[in-house]
Order: structure tokens, then sequence, then C-alpha cells
């Protein structure tokens, strides 16, 4: 029981600074659209995952290709366009603009905190 509301408060903060980190990007993010150059292949546990590999332009005129943050099991066609958004002063910083790329990890950290503590609190009142 303390243990998953240790995990539960810890997953809070992370949901929170994942927020927080994601909002400030947001803000000061712009717009581009991109072209996809390649794949890089990431080994995880069972599977493969690929991220992109992205040419664009940015409002200042300068041409950049980076690795997305966003990653997919199936890969990006090369050649493909997206949405990217990227930090103007630092341009390789790039995040394909779906909602998905932009809130997986809050999401992600916001439900593992609902069940970490819905099972320590559940435990904790059962025991009573």
């Amino acid at each position: 029981m303390p243990v998953s509301i240790a995990i539960g408060v810890l997953a809070v903060v992370w949901a929170v600074l994942a927020f927080r980190s994601q909002r400030r990007f947001l803000i000061t993010a712009l717009r581009a659209t991109g072209v996809v150059q390649s794949l890089i292949a990431e080994r995880m546990e069972r599977s493969t995952v690929y991220f992109p590999v992205i040419r664009f332009t940015t409002a200042a005129g300068v041409t950049v290709t980076a690795k997305s943050k966003t990653s997919r099991s199936s890969g990006y066609p090369i050649g493909k366009t997206l949405p990217v958004l990227y930090d103007p002063n630092q341009p390789d910083n790039l995040e394909i603009d779906a909602f998905w790329s932009r809130w997986l990890m809050v999401i992600g950290a916001s439900f593992l905190a609902l069940v970490a503590l819905g099972i320590g609190v559940g435990t904790l009142l059962s025991t009573r």
C-alpha cells in the first residue's frame, strides 16, 4: 500500500513536470512543414521503433535536418510531409505537430498516477 501511494505521488510529480515542459515548449515553438528523410531504428525490449529524421526550413530560412522525439512501430514513409513544431533557439529540438506526440507523456504519467493512487488509497481504506 505505501509503495502504491509513493509511486502515485511520483507519477503526479512526473505528470506536472511533463505538462509544464510541454506548455513551455508550445509557448515558444514555431510551426513548419517537414519531410521525412530517413528512419532511425531503435530496438526496445520486444520490438523495434522508428524515429523519423525530418528536414524542414525554419522561419529564418535555415534548413534543418533533425531526429524527431516521436517514434512509431511502423515508421513513417520516406518523403512523407509532416507538420512539425520546433524551438526557434534550438531548431533541431523538434516534435511532430500531432496531439499524441505532444501529450502522450503527460497522459501516461497522469494515468499511472490515478491507477497507483487508486490502488494505494483503496487498499488503505479497505484495511480500516
